[in-house]
């Protein structure tokens, strides 16, 4: 059956334009071209299925505790651009901008933090759900030496395929690419033009190392369009409203082995496909774009042939093919399965075991320290690095200018982080204040801006 379905894919060129995420094309490509794959694919599936089974108890649900600690991911960015491309994000600074506000969206979405979670439908709240793992950007490459988290390549590249080398050209640089840093130790993303239109983003998963795939190729690539969020009207997307940062949330969710909740094809569980293997993602025989809804706008109840009663389709769930604005959420065995991944014993555990990874190396200059708060470099230009040795009670951080203005604030309030980067090139030259406020006081340090 699973080559058959591999048949009917790939004999479609145009299904894939079609997709938002080319994950599942590059696993059914693999499966038609090296049948003998099929057997073992199965054979995970079904040990998937039993994974699942297994943190599930019918009566209690997930059995991931919510006092479980949160688990920390240090990331990497792999950005391969024409100088063209680099410019539409607006340069090596808008890049990293990007970079911040990338990971300052997976953590509200697997933290419970995004704001428009009161959007999600009261049948479905219940199962709204913290993942509980977290991410910043690597502040010290394999080597030791410091990195802003982001590394930049200007390529002559047109672009990179999807689907051609199993979409594994942006990973090397024989092929033009940039390698992966220690795939044990990092969350390689890398941010590319994606040659097939339509296609946002695909995921390497640790399992797939079962079929060939080394460990090096194991992480996110990224359409450049549908990187970051958007923070003002000028700035470059993908057209179309794909533009809040949910294709990595999309995507990381493919990393920790959670699959689209509307399964392998057009089928519904029971009917030749298994779908997501999650009870609290309701059953859903093909994807839901927002093109589905009349005049383009989700509603709820919205029925499929699969789920054909109320609730029906979970189409707000971050693994299903709306857009950005429409994902709201993860489910609790959603949550707990991907959880499994990092926790102890799980095949991505140790990128959850280097803390260090996230400190700036001791031989960057000028680091100011006091009451377990670092700010660093100072003076700068324009970026900047707040380092807590303990951000309990953290409210919210602050500049303000010499006379008093607020010029940059965010809030804090149940944030997992003791690490911020601060992005302040858009403001003049000068001195500003740093301040950040505690539930017990407030600590304020200068900085200068050159």
């Amino acid at each position: 059956m699973l080559l058959a379905l591999c048949a009917m894919i790939m004999s479609d060129k145009q299904l894939i334009a079609q997709e938002k995420c080319a994950t599942d094309q590059i696993l059914n490509q693999l499966l038609q071209e090296r049948p003998e794959y099929i057997p073992l694919h199965q054979h995970l599936l079904e040990h998937r299925k039993s994974q699942i089974d297994a943190l599930t108890d019918v009566t209690e649900g997930p059995r991931l505790k919510t006092t479980a600690p949160n688990i920390k991911v240090p990331v990497v960015f792999h950005v391969i651009l024409s100088q063209i491309r680099i410019n539409q994000l607006g340069g090596n600074n808008g890049i990293l901008q990007r970079a911040m506000d990338q990971i300052a969206v997976l953590n509200e979405d697997y933290n419970r933090g995004n704001a428009d979670s009161v959007n999600i439908p009261a049948p479905f709240k219940p199962r709204y759900a913290n993942v509980n793992i977290s991410f910043a950007l690597a502040h010290r490459k394999p080597d030791g030496s410091t990195t802003s988290g982001v590394e930049i390549k200007t390529t002559t590249l047109t672009g990179f395929s999807a689907t051609s080398n199993y979409g594994s050209d942006p990973k090397a640089d024989s092929t033009g690419g940039l390698y992966a840093w220690n795939a044990d130790n990092y969350l390689n993303i890398w941010v590319v033009d994606i040659s097939e239109g339509g296609i946002l983003g695909y995921t390497i998963p640790p399992s797939f190392q079962n079929f060939g795939f080394s460990k090096g190729e194991t992480g996110v690539v990224l359409d450049y369009g549908a990187f970051g969020r958007r923070g003002g009207t000028i700035q470059y997307f993908t057209p179309g409203t794909n533009d809040k940062g949910r294709t990595a949330t999309h995507e990381v969710g493919h990393f920790f082995e959670a699959q689209h909740i509307f399964g392998e094809n057009s089928l519904c569980p029971g009917a030749g496909d298994i779908d997501d293997g999650f009870a609290d993602t309701p059953p859903q025989a093909k994807a839901t774009y927002n093109s589905s809804f009349l005049n383009g706008i989700p509603t709820f109840p919205y029925i499929d042939s699969c789920s054909n009663t109320s609730p029906g389709l979970m189409w707000m769930n971050y693994m299903d093919y709306v857009d950005d604005a429409s994902m709201y959420m993860f489910t609790q065995q959603q949550a707990a399965f991907m959880y499994t991944q990092v926790a102890p014993g799980g095949e991505s555990q140790t990128l959850g075991m280097h803390p260090e990874l996230f400190d700036w190396p001791t031989d960057v200059s000028n680091i100011e320290s006091e009451d377990g708060f670092n700010l660093f470099p100072n003076p700068t230009t324009g970026y900047i690095h707040l380092s807590f040795t303990n951000a309990t009670g953290l409210k919210q951080i602050s500049v303000m200018n010499m006379i008093g203005q607020r010029v940059y604030s965010i809030n804090a309030d149940n944030s997992p982080n003791d690490n911020y980067d601060i992005n302040l090139t858009g403001l003049s030259k000068g001195v500003y204040m740093v301040q950040c406020t505690f539930a017990t006081g407030t600590i304020t340090k200068k900085i200068v801006l050159q």
